[in-house]
């Protein structure tokens, strides 16, 4: 028999699941049509009008915005959502291309919480989307913008949002399942080089596996790192999972500072959120980690400000640099396909 091929032929399109989590449902839809109108809050309508940006949709966004034209309160908001508007033209998500497979995938595989997408690269990033089941922004608009890179993705959920600590479904139910999983997947791809990224809870993620896959380098925006390392979160976590986590669970700075081959890693984060700015901190004296601060900002979706502000891509391109020309070596791994 021919050996088999780490990647399933499933997961070179987004399972079900995935694709519903990057695009606004009906009912959301018919609720937005519904106050498209002046008489409703003009908030409400606002926020319908980020959703909308979030999932790429720009003549919804433009039609919903043209609603909002004459309040004055909002103009600044206004301004900033016709600015995403601009960078989202710059990279227009082709989401139609990835649509799954219909009515031939095999049970289970609908829930299926990784994508793969091979570049013919020796460079893979994987992308730790956190707990909207987004990297700020739909998968397939991020998809677009991680183009540039020319590198195999993989994409990652954690439908159970656990921070990642109970696995990934289809790679494994534990960290150390999944870690080699996909040990083994960028093996297949041919990985000499390995990146993480990831956004708020995914951050967390990108940083707890990049340091066991070794990976060469780490870019989180906005990671929620002190939360987990105790009290009510790390608590909460480890009831969801079965078992309690310690801190060598937890504990990224002790992780960070003992690997063997740390990764290069870049935090980015608005110098006006405090709990951002707490964990960059926490991270910040280790000799391998870069905080990109950016200045005024507060919000937490600092992928979604740096993609309005058109820095995304140059902060992207000097991660890439800043990590090396890649020395990751995976080795061999016989693991069978999906197992869960």
């Amino acid at each position: 028999m021919p050996p088999r091929t780490l990647i399933d032929p499933e997961a070179l399109r987004p399972s079900a699941r995935i694709h519903a989590a990057s695009r606004l449902d009906a009912s959301y839809l018919a609720y937005a049509k519904s106050i498209a109108h002046g008489n409703s809050d003009p908030k409400l309508r606002l926020e319908v009008c980020r959703q909308f940006v979030r999932c790429g949709m720009i003549g919804e966004t433009v039609a919903m915005l043209a609603t909002l034209m004459d309040v004055r309160d909002l103009r600044g908001s206004v301004t900033e959502i016709m600015g995403e508007l601009r960078a989202l033209r710059r990279a227009r998500s082709e989401d139609h291309l990835f649509l799954p497979a219909a009515g031939n995938a095999r049970a289970g595989a609908k829930d299926r919480g990784y994508w793969v997408v091979p570049a013919d690269s020796d460079t893979t990033l994987i992308a730790f989307a956190g707990k909207a089941q987004l990297l700020g922004l739909s998968i397939y608009f991020m998809h677009s913008l991680l183009g540039r890179l020319n590198a195999n993705l993989i994409y990652l959920f954690d439908w159970s949002n656990n921070f990642y600590f109970g696995g990934v479904s289809g790679l494994g139910g534990s960290v150390d399942a999944t870690v080699e999983r996909l040990r083994g997947l960028c093996a297949e791809l041919k990985s000499r080089r390995v990146l993480c990224l990831g956004q708020s809870a995914g951050g967390f993620g990108a940083l707890h596996y990049g340091v066991k896959l070794g990976a060469d380098g780490v870019m989180t925006f906005s990671p929620i790192l002190l939360p987990v390392t105790r009290g009510k979160v790390r608590e909460r976590i480890g009831n969801r999972i079965g078992r309690p986590l310690t801190d060598a669970d937890t504990q990224l700075r002790e992780q960070i500072a003992a690997a063997p081959r740390a990764p290069h890693i870049e935090i980015v984060y608005g110098t006006e959120n405090k709990a951002d700015v707490a964990s960059a901190h926490y991270l910040a004296d280790l000799p391998m980690v870069v905080e990109r601060p950016l200045p005024g900002v507060s919000s937490h979706g600092t992928i979604q400000v740096t993609v309005a502000n058109n820095t995304f891509g140059p902060l992207l391109d000097s991660f890439v640099r800043a990590s090396g020309p890649g020395g990751w070596e995976g080795g061999d791994q016989s693991l069978s396909c999906d197992s869960q």
